[in-house]
């Protein structure tokens, strides 16, 4: 406490100086209490941001941190998925190749067997013609493939081809060794470039994305399903609504549409009913109709009003003693009837009526004075 806070006033007794610096001193010590009390506070309000900004910073590590699991999760199963797509394409290649290696390992010979003469040697090279024209047509079936062009006509000559020299191996070796190894070489000068033209239509199927045939065949179903549902709608729509539907047709045919698409059917609703698909003049009456039924039901009627009403309050109107309009019976109080009790902005007679309202009181007081007359 300071010596100033010390120091009488004018007429203030040593006791009353000594009372005046004791609340003084009282007050000093509430405030500092109250500012320790805030500081506190203010420090535990501080604390409790900061840790729940910690809070969000670390769930927000956590989240970016599942994020980026998920993600090279993710990114490690897709190249587990190509390296196990490649390895499989790889094996499939090496064992195509495999089975068309031993194809041509019993076929060939079997061909060289039937076209072998002492006397015309030179017919041993028809063989290697037979077999190697297939396989050099599959070879350009795979050039054609890797430079992305149609392919079909080199598998279709190789193919052919690789009949025609099953056919010579099945008359030789049928002839020759049985039929047994007349079957076998035929199938052999066939499977070979069969299995590799397999593969080669793999990659075809991969370049151009065909979609499988089980995919094909559920997209079918469910196409067949939506036109037979489309076909149903619009039948019904014919007969529900036929001005309506003979204005759709007439804009799909204007839109060089097939049938009436939703968007179509919808603007002729619109055209012919001026309202919403399944909105007419009469539905909208009916429902407003209904609600009206509602409300009413709900709340009541209306309190009709009086047979005597008029059409001004009492506070407008000239008392019976020939006053000015009667004035509010207690302060605050309006003094009016039937009009909530809300007090008005003006004072009676101060308030400037129209001559609407001017010509309405005349009539009204006429009224009261001809009344007052005839009792």
């Amino acid at each position: 406490m300071s010596v100033t806070e010390l120091r009488r006033e004018s007429g203030e007794t040593y006791a009353e100086g000594l009372a005046r610096a004791a609340r003084i001193e009282a007050e000093t010590d509430a405030l500092r209490a109250k500012t320790e009390s805030d500081r506190r506070r203010q420090a535990l309000v501080d604390e409790k941001a900061a840790a729940k900004a910690q809070a969000d910073i670390e769930a927000s590590l956590a989240e970016a941190a599942d994020e980026k699991r998920r993600r090279d999760e993710a990114r490690r199963e897709s190249a587990e998925a190509k390296a196990r797509a490649a390895k499989s394409a790889e094996t499939w290649k090496k064992a195509a190749k495999s089975i068309a290696a031993v194809c041509v390992l019993v076929s060939l010979p079997l061909q060289i067997m039937a076209f072998w003469d002492p006397h015309a040697w030179f017919l041993v090279a028809a063989p290697f013609v037979l077999e190697g024209v297939a396989w050099a047509l599959l070879t350009g079936a795979q050039a054609a493939i890797d430079d992305g062009r149609p392919s079909w006509h080199y598998r279709l000559g190789a193919l052919i081809q690789a009949l025609i020299a099953a056919g010579i191996n099945y008359a030789h070796g049928s002839e020759t060794y049985g039929i047994a190894t007349g079957i076998g070489g035929a199938l052999c000068s066939v499977i070979g470039p069969m299995i590799w033209d397999l593969h080669e239509h793999g990659r075809i199927a991969k370049r151009e994305g065909h979609i499988p045939r089980s995919v094909r065949r559920a997209e079918a179903r469910a196409a067949k399903r939506e036109a037979k549902r489309i076909d149903a709608v619009n039948e019904a729509r014919a007969v529900r609504d036929k001005d309506v539907w003979e204005r759709a047709l007439d804009l799909a045919a204007a839109l060089a549409e097939q049938t009436p698409s939703e968007s179509t059917y919808r603007r002729a609703w619109t055209e012919i009913h001026g309202a919403e698909v399944g909105q007419t003049a009469e539905r909208i009456a009916h429902t407003r109709a209904a609600k009206r039924a509602v409300r009413l039901a709900q709340n009541g009627p209306l309190e009709k009003p009086e047979k005597d009403a008029i059409a001004q309050v009492d506070s407008q109107l000239t008392s019976e003693d020939g006053k000015s309009a009667k004035g509010p019976k207690q302060p605050g109080e309006d003094g009016r009837k039937r009009n909530g009790g809300t007090p008005p902005r003006r004072r009676p007679g101060t308030t400037l009526y129209s001559s609407a309202a001017r010509s309405q009181m005349r009539a009204t007081a006429r009224a009261r004075t001809t009344a007052e007359t005839s009792a």
